[in-house]
């Protein structure tokens, strides 16, 4: 079996793992997955923009995100990545899922320890093949303050990274009230997602979520800071609860 075989032969028995994988928000904390799963029956719809209209180096880039909760803590997504100006190598399709796994919950306000996995397909648009976005975290939700604090492992190809990286993730998630929250996320290492993005997200309504943050480089060779803007919306019945 040669290489190709072998991915796509890995990507689609991760893809059906998860959909059977026994476990008993927002979907991304900015870049970066995060512990909430898509009620089952529900979908979550996000666009990004990344945007730097400064010189030197001006761009924008969309990327296009939607979920589908199928219950047992489990989502399936699928991603367009990076398309947008000047042309990016990278720009591509992702289909995968993310799963949770609760160790421990007693209350949001509380305590809350959560594993997390999930695994992209990588499809590129621009010639460059078959990829992998692989990641696993650990999240924890302080008592009192109700903080989230997560960390993990990534890891990916260069048809998405620009380079074939293994890294650490790191977010913090604050509320301050039911309306808005403070988030901060970090990629380490050298490749087109090592950055460093603080946030603040807004909720209009319980279905709705605005995000707005600003990207800062590891290193000048991952590129340029810029500002980052979301929209997202979930679709379906039964809103906020959980599977």
């Amino acid at each position: 079996m040669n290489s190709f075989n072998k991915r796509v032969l890995f990507m689609t028995i991760l893809i059906l793992a998860a959909i059977f994988v026994e476990a008993s928000g927002q979907q991304a904390i900015i870049n970066m997955p995060s512990a909430d799963i898509t009620p089952r029956g529900q979908v979550f719809l996000m666009h990004e923009t990344q945007v730097r209209g400064w010189e030197p180096v001006r761009y924008w880039y969309g990327t296009n995100f939607m979920t589908y909760g199928v219950g047992k803590n489990t989502e399936l997504a699928l991603t367009t990545y990076n398309h947008g100006g000047p042309r990016a190598p990278n720009a591509a399709v992702g289909l995968g899922f993310k799963t949770g796994i609760p160790l421990f919950r007693k209350s949001l306000a509380e305590r809350e320890v959560q594993l997390t996995v999930g695994n992209m397909m990588i499809l590129s648009t621009t010639g460059r093949g078959i990829g992998n976005f692989s990641y696993g975290h650990g999240s924890l939700r302080l008592p009192r303050t109700g903080t989230r604090v997560t960390a993990g492992i990534s890891g990916g190809t260069d048809e998405l990274f620009k380079k074939d990286t293994v890294h650490f993730i790191g977010a913090v998630e604050h509320k301050l009230n039911k309306r808005w929250m403070v988030t901060a996320e970090w990629f380490s290492g050298r490749h087109d997602f090592g950055f460093f993005t603080p946030g603040v997200l807004f909720h209009p309504t319980p279905e709705t979520v605005f995000v707005v943050g600003y990207k800062i480089p590891n290193h000048r060779s991952n590129g340029k800071a810029g500002l980052v803007i979301e929209f997202g919306i979930f679709l379906g019945a039964g809103l906020g609860a959980g599977d």
